[in-house]
């Protein structure tokens, strides 16, 4: 390459890092903010919100863990989402997997357009359901379950299983599956046995996705949790603050807390990951 040539690219290389470094700064300050403010008091978070603190108060965290007048133990809330979110993610992806693949085994007309219809429901707002499915699940008995949300969300969870996981299993070999037949194998056999275990990376970034978007969720949990004790960890993060008083020390804690199994479980399968998406999109 010409000296030319790389006087022309240079100044293109460092734009993008400087972008990729101000791009990073600006995801992780609101990190580092709420993380200062976990260990100070609600009038020096007021006062002073990016000061360091005149004193580490480690007690918000166990106020936050514990619970205080206004707020459940956060552990009842945790509790809570995780409910939710293995409901969801065990019927959401079990039936998003199954139905991706159906639909990339069976390529007609037919296919292409019931994988449409599932594109058209993840373009759907999910706010438009709200009040139909309150006053379903009014109707059934079900407010204040965490069951019941869990079976909610994994509604919204199949849709975009199923495309994503369609248009992996789309480029899966062709010959594995060929030479399962040979051995005498069915197709949920070759689909348990064969396709799942080579699909590891691909599931678990679907289910690492939709993992974060059920932690987080708040508008719905909202309106169906209304008892204090059947509350998600967004909900019980908003009780910390009160109409006559606040805890905002308390509720950063809480917030720190809150992220931290979402970042382990990443940390955790963060290699599998992005190996399994690599795999998916070279093949």
């Amino acid at each position: 390459m010409s000296g030319r040539s790389l006087r022309s690219i240079k100044p293109f290389v460092v734009l993008g890092w400087v972008l990729l470094v101000a791009w990073t700064c600006a995801s992780l300050a609101p990190v580092g903010i709420a993380l200062l403010a976990s260990t100070k008091d609600t009038t020096s978070i007021i006062a002073d919100p990016l000061g360091l603190p005149d004193r580490v108060l480690l007690e918000n965290f166990t106020r936050a863990w514990g619970g205080s007048s206004m707020t459940q133990p956060l552990w009842v809330y945790a509790s809570n989402s995780v409910i939710a979110s293995a409901i969801a993610l065990t019927v959401g992806i079990s039936a998003g997997a199954t139905t991706g693949y159906a639909l990339a085994r069976n390529r007609s007309r037919a296919t292409e357009l019931a994988n449409r219809y599932f594109i058209l429901l993840i373009a759907l707002p999910p706010v438009v359901a709200w009040i139909p499915l309150f006053s379903l699940v009014n109707a059934m008995g079900l407010i204040s379950s965490p069951v019941a949300i869990g079976l909610i969300y994994s509604a919204f969870v199949i849709p975009v299983a199923t495309v994503m996981m369609r248009a992996y299993f789309v480029s899966f070999p062709l010959d594995l599956i060929e030479a399962a037949k040979v051995d005498g194998a069915g197709e949920l056999q070759i689909f348990g046995r064969i396709v799942i275990p080579l699909s590891l990376g691909a599931l678990g970034a679907v289910i690492l996705v939709q993992l974060i978007f059920i932690w987080n969720e708040l508008g719905l949990a909202l309106i169906l949790l209304i008892a204090p004790d059947s509350r998600t960890l967004p909900v019980g993060l908003a009780q910390f603050r009160g109409q006559d008083s606040s805890d905002l020390g308390a509720q950063f804690a809480a917030l720190v807390l809150t992220v931290i199994p979402i970042i382990v479980v990443y940390g955790l399968f963060q290699k599998r990951i992005t190996e399994g998406m690599r795999l998916g999109a070279f093949r």
